[in-house]
């Protein structure tokens, strides 16, 4: 599984557009008052907080909670847990999960505490393999009709899906920011989870900073997260990238809310140290100081306690 999971953008065409310049202001705070290495000048680092540390589990399970029924979809995979029966009134949650495998995605889904079924995407690569397919927003429209009349099959009814929450992992924030460029898709999203991903071309070879252009709608979801309308838990280590990192796309997010941080002494459930945690209203940060190879794949198998954390 490759870290180096960023297509690098073309040039930009949105030159001008207001919301951008201000954006732009909000990634030079986050590449010098913001950063993965120092909290925010105006938002000092709050008293540190601590708990024993328990046995750190290797990447994976060893038991098999995700039992149920499966159907293929093109690019996807329908998981419905044992036992599911659709609401009465036949609208269904539902959990969509890109990059890290079906078979993971739905291990981490029966650990979440999430109602309803999972679509998990079956795509792989760079983040140009999951953008994509979603540039065209009607292509997740057709995901979700598909995914809708196997599952209506399935319950032996007619069934919609209603809340829509993604995960994401390495790679698969490709997929999410196409999706978020488009108002309606924007506005059904309740809850995104990015585990180690969202990356970034820099500004310039001088400038350590994402663009805007690749982090826009990622901005305005932390934002409404900030105000409550949404929920958006981020989780990203240290490992360096040529392009702009987890890390300093998070620098970015965190400026976004005017985030401060709480340096930590404390554990995942998993026994992964977590270094520090920012958290405005419904947006949630969490910073793992390890840069290996490692600690990304750790956090693929953080997102059930992120969900069980901020988002059940």
């Amino acid at each position: 599984m490759s870290l180096h999971a960023h297509t690098p953008s073309s040039t930009s065409r949105a030159n001008g557009r207001p919301l951008a310049h201000a954006l732009s202001m909000l990634a030079c705070v986050a590449a010098f008052g913001c950063g993965a290495t120092k909290p925010h000048a105006t938002n000092p680092t709050a008293p540190a907080t601590s708990q024993a540390a328990p046995p750190r589990e290797a990447p994976g399970y060893r038991d098999v909670k995700a039992k149920g029924f499966r159907a293929p979809l093109p690019v996807a995979e329908l998981f419905v847990p044992e036992g599911f029966r659709a609401p009465d009134d036949g609208i269904v949650p539902l959990c969509v999960h890109f990059q890290g495998g079906a078979k993971a995605a739905a291990e981490n889904f029966m650990r979440s505490g999430q109602r309803g079924v999972l679509i998990a995407s079956t795509l792989s690569g760079r983040s140009g393999a999951f953008s994509t397919p979603y540039r065209e927003p009607a292509a997740f429209a057709q995901l979700l009709a598909d995914g809708e009349r196997a599952l209506s099959q399935q319950q032996g009814r007619e069934v919609k899906f209603g809340a829509i929450s993604i995960s994401f992992f390495s790679a698969g924030y490709g997929a999410v920011r196409e999706l978020l460029k488009d108002p309606t898709w924007f506005a059904r999203i309740d809850t995104l989870v990015s585990a180690d991903s969202m990356y970034a071309t820099v500004v310039a070879p001088a400038v350590r900073a994402p663009r805007i252009e690749d982090c826009e709608g990622f901005v305005r979801f932390a934002q409404a997260a900030a105000r409550g309308e949404k929920t958006f838990v981020v989780a990203y280590g240290m490992y360096p990238t040529d392009y702009a990192s987890t890390s300093e796309t998070a620098a970015l997010l965190c400026a976004s809310v005017a985030g401060k941080w709480t340096q930590c002494v404390t554990f995942t459930e998993r026994g992964v140290p977590i270094a520090r945690e920012s958290h405005v209203g419904s947006f949630h940060c969490y910073e793992f100081a390890e840069a290996t190879a490692g600690i990304h794949v750790d956090l693929l198998y953080f997102v059930p306690e992120m969900f069980t954390r901020h988002a059940r």
